[in-house]
């Protein structure tokens, strides 16, 4: 039961047929099970780094989405954004995967701008998640001034 929703969780993830954005929007919807994510029980086939040969072929044709942009992945939770991650890397992967073997066999790499969206994607979790983290940061250190002020308070008022 567990092969077979990690089975149907990789084929969504395989389904980039309209375009990147598109796909990852709706691969980044899909609840994925944690034995999935473990690394202790990691067995994703090999097939993970490379494209179906009919979706390869496609390719040729399709339009490429566009890149997620930061005002859109500030309103994603931590979970969405860690299973956007996700996907991206995997997709990353792949497309370096696909890219040597165009390169090794001295064919021209469909649609290269994939690369570059997917990198910039990746660039905007990491600037979100960074604004997330400078923020609660000061939120500790506003929290600790003022446990610190009324504390200084407490002292005065005794001493007086």
């Amino acid at each position: 039961d567990t092969q077979k929703s990690t089975k149907m969780s990789m084929n969504n993830m395989l389904l980039r047929a309209t375009s990147l954005h598109t796909a990852v929007r709706k691969t980044s919807r899909c609840t994925l099970s944690l034995k999935y994510h473990s690394s202790a029980s990691m067995a994703m086939p090999l097939s993970e780094f490379r494209e179906k040969k009919d979706i390869r072929e496609e390719r040729l044709t399709q339009n490429v989405g566009r890149s997620w942009t930061v005002k859109e992945l500030r309103r994603k939770s931590f979970e969405d954004l860690h299973k956007l991650w996700v996907v991206l890397y995997k997709e990353r992967n792949m497309l370096l995967t696909e890219m040597n073997a165009a390169r090794r066999s001295g064919m021209a790499f469909p649609q290269p701008e994939r690369k570059q969206k997917v990198k910039k994607s990746m660039g905007a979790i990491k600037t979100v998640l960074g604004e997330r983290k400078r923020d609660k940061l000061s939120q500790i250190a506003l929290k600790k001034l003022q446990q610190k002020q009324d504390i200084d308070e407490q002292d005065d008022s005794d001493s007086l």
